[in-house]
Protein backbone atom coordinates (compact mmCIF):
# COMPACT_ATOMS: atom_id res chain seq x y z
CA UNK A 1 0.00 0.00 0.00
CA UNK A 2 1.35 3.31 -0.86
CA UNK A 3 1.86 5.84 1.78
CA UNK A 4 -0.44 8.28 0.56
CA UNK A 5 -2.98 5.95 0.62
CA UNK A 6 -2.39 5.69 4.17
CA UNK A 7 -3.21 8.89 4.65
CA UNK A 8 -6.36 9.48 2.44
CA UNK A 9 -8.65 6.66 4.23
CA UNK A 10 -12.05 6.69 3.99
CA UNK A 11 -13.79 9.04 6.39
CA UNK A 12 -16.96 8.06 8.53
CA UNK A 13 -19.98 10.10 6.60
CA UNK A 14 -22.82 9.01 8.53
CA UNK A 15 -23.77 12.61 10.09
CA UNK A 16 -22.10 14.54 6.27
CA UNK A 17 -18.12 14.36 5.33
CA UNK A 18 -16.11 15.80 7.89
CA UNK A 19 -14.48 19.19 6.78
CA UNK A 20 -10.84 18.47 6.22
CA UNK A 21 -8.44 16.22 7.92
CA UNK A 22 -6.07 16.75 10.93
CA UNK A 23 -2.59 17.41 10.77
CA UNK A 24 -0.03 14.94 12.80
CA UNK A 25 3.53 15.56 14.77
CA UNK A 26 5.42 19.24 14.74
CA UNK A 27 7.73 19.92 11.67
CA UNK A 28 10.24 21.00 14.36
CA UNK A 29 10.50 17.31 16.30
CA UNK A 30 11.41 15.32 12.62
CA UNK A 31 14.78 15.34 12.98
CA UNK A 32 16.28 13.53 10.20
CA UNK A 33 13.65 11.99 8.65
CA UNK A 34 13.16 12.56 4.85
CA UNK A 35 9.88 14.66 4.51
CA UNK A 36 7.59 13.98 1.35
CA UNK A 37 5.45 15.58 -0.17
CA UNK A 38 2.86 15.60 -2.83
CA UNK A 39 -0.78 16.97 -4.08
CA UNK A 40 -4.06 15.35 -2.96
CA UNK A 41 -6.62 15.56 -6.15
CA UNK A 42 -9.89 16.44 -5.59
CA UNK A 43 -13.49 16.03 -6.90
CA UNK A 44 -15.94 18.80 -6.52
CA UNK A 45 -13.84 19.79 -3.68
CA UNK A 46 -14.06 15.76 -1.78
CA UNK A 47 -10.78 13.99 -1.19
CA UNK A 48 -10.44 10.04 -2.54
CA UNK A 49 -11.63 9.02 1.18
CA UNK A 50 -14.77 11.48 1.20
CA UNK A 51 -13.33 14.02 3.87
CA UNK A 52 -14.35 17.39 2.16
CA UNK A 53 -11.85 20.06 1.17
CA UNK A 54 -14.15 23.08 -1.13
CA UNK A 55 -12.41 24.90 -3.22
CA UNK A 56 -10.04 25.69 -5.00
CA UNK A 57 -7.80 21.95 -5.70
CA UNK A 58 -4.33 22.93 -4.51
CA UNK A 59 -4.23 20.78 -1.87
CA UNK A 60 -1.18 19.54 -1.05
CA UNK A 61 0.33 16.94 2.03
CA UNK A 62 3.81 16.86 3.77
CA UNK A 63 4.69 13.84 5.37
CA UNK A 64 7.02 11.26 6.75
CA UNK A 65 7.12 7.69 5.77
CA UNK A 66 6.66 6.57 8.75
CA UNK A 67 3.62 8.99 9.55
CA UNK A 68 4.79 10.82 12.28
CA UNK A 69 4.27 14.06 10.60
CA UNK A 70 1.60 14.85 8.81
CA UNK A 71 0.62 18.88 7.20
CA UNK A 72 -2.31 19.51 4.82
CA UNK A 73 -1.67 22.64 2.99
CA UNK A 74 -2.66 24.60 0.25
CA UNK A 75 -0.43 25.43 -2.59
CA UNK A 76 0.09 29.45 -3.22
Amino acid sequence: MRTIDKIITKVNCKFGAPMGRNDKGDINKVGNKKVFDCAIPLNSGYDKGGAYWGYPSNLRVSYTKDLTFISFYREE
